[in-house]
């Protein structure tokens, strides 16, 4: 099927784009401060909150959204079900930036960022940090996304190129093709790995974190968020390039369907096992007590619970809108989760409070415009989205 992809085209310098732009460029100038003047220069971290809304954000978030790669692969290669073929490209993509994204955030967040060096070194690694696990896994996914755009490249070079580029992506071509069964066996071992991991860094804080969110099985809990958000942010691609590309690009609904279905089950799971694994551990009462994290928990439910059962209603995957919406709900979903495990149950002592500064709210949209300016670079110039869902 990724044979039929081609290019949306399109302008690409538009007043949106350089908005994007304007956006990342600002957020370039305050990381190349913070990387020369220190990690207090420009955010409200403190010896209490070492982690503000870099991690939780920039990190946890993106990477979530970024696991659409991630489930669509665990549809079309693990599950054997050819039909969402279509889809791999632009989940890859939407990986690929947002993983990247992840990546480049550890360093901005690291305090001492210049050691990260050593992970190159072996023998210099502390094997007893869990940290170690994600950095490795996270940017070994991101090199491995990357090589499965590389095959849009070709493809590009192979129509397009000069003469140069054509022999070279013909030679280049049937050894990636022989590779990639090896690399998406790794595109999904990783991300089951520092995905669950990013959930395994609390539970080194049992005394730290509100009992809503502290348990055993937050491994688990993060694997599970970051498959609905992933669907979700496949779904909400798919259906916003079909709408700002309407004589481009049709939104596939058939494909987008199916992938409702699972979504919608999934985070229906994730409602009932959240409740169970309370109601097991006797730490539902929190629930129902007066405190501050405890609306932030019936947010997180009712978002799974909206959001699943829109994905599973016939009406809303037949629909672009009601479908959209569901999408987005299954990300704020997953999003507030990961911020809410990560900031709001934190309890980081007497008197220690903790808010973004303009600083780190500033580099967190300038991040994200980077990534949503890459992507429709990418998608106008490179055959990511199948020729067979544009309109005749």
């Amino acid at each position: 099927m990724n044979a039929h992809a081609r290019p949306v085209g399109g302008k690409i310098v538009t007043p949106f784009f350089l908005v994007l732009l304007a956006l990342a460029a600002t957020a370039g100038v305050l990381v190349g401060y913070r990387l020369f003047t220190g990690v207090g220069s420009i955010t409200a971290l403190t010896d209490q909150y070492s982690w503000g809304i870099w991690k939780p954000i920039n990190v946890v978030t993106f990477t979530g959204i970024g696991a659409g790669a991630y489930g669509v692969g665990l549809l079309t290669y693990i599950l054997n079900n050819g039909k969402y073929h279509p889809l791999i490209r632009p989940a890859v993509l939407v990986g690929a930036i947002g993983y990247s994204l992840g990546g480049a955030s550890v360093m901005i967040d690291l305090g001492r960022w210049w050691g990260s060096v050593f992970l190159l070194y072996p023998p210099w690694y502390n094997f007893s940090s869990i940290l170690l696990e994600v950095a490795l896994c996270v940017l070994t996914y991101v090199g491995v996304l990357w090589v499965e755009v590389t095959p849009a490249i070709l493809d590009r070079w192979s129509a397009d190129g000069s003469s140069r580029l054509k022999r070279f992506a013909a030679r280049l071509q049937p050894r990636l093709q022989a590779a990639l069964p090896f690399v998406i066996a790794l595109a999904m071992l990783l991300p089951t790995m520092h995905q669950s991991s990013l959930g395994s860094l609390y539970l080194m804080a049992p005394t730290k974190e509100y009992p809503l969110w502290f348990t055993g099985w937050l491994p688990f809990l993060f694997l599970t968020s970051c498959l609905t958000m992933g669907f979700g942010s496949v779904s909400a691609v798919d259906i916003l390039a079909g709408s700002v590309m309407p004589g481009r690009y049709r939104t596939n609904m058939a494909l987008l369907g199916g992938i409702a279905r699972v979504a919608g089950w999934v985070s229906l799971f994730y409602v009932a096992f959240r409740f169970a694994d309370l109601a097991i551990s006797g730490r539902i009462g929190y629930a129902f007590q007066r405190s501050y994290q405890v609306p932030f928990f019936w947010a997180e439910i009712a978002l799974f619970t909206t959001s699943g059962l829109l994905f599973l209603s016939r009406r809303a995957r037949t629909d672009r809108g009601r479908l959209f919406t569901a999408a987005i709900l299954a990300l704020l979903a997953g999003a507030i989760y990961r911020v809410d495990t990560y900031l709001v149950a934190f309890d980081g002592g007497p008197g220690a409070r903790y808010f973004p500064s303009v600083g780190e709210i500033l580099v967190t949209v300038g991040l994200g415009a980077l990534g949503v300016a890459a992507f429709l670079l990418i998608v106008k110039k490179l055959p990511i989205f199948a020729v067979g869902e544009t309109r005749p």
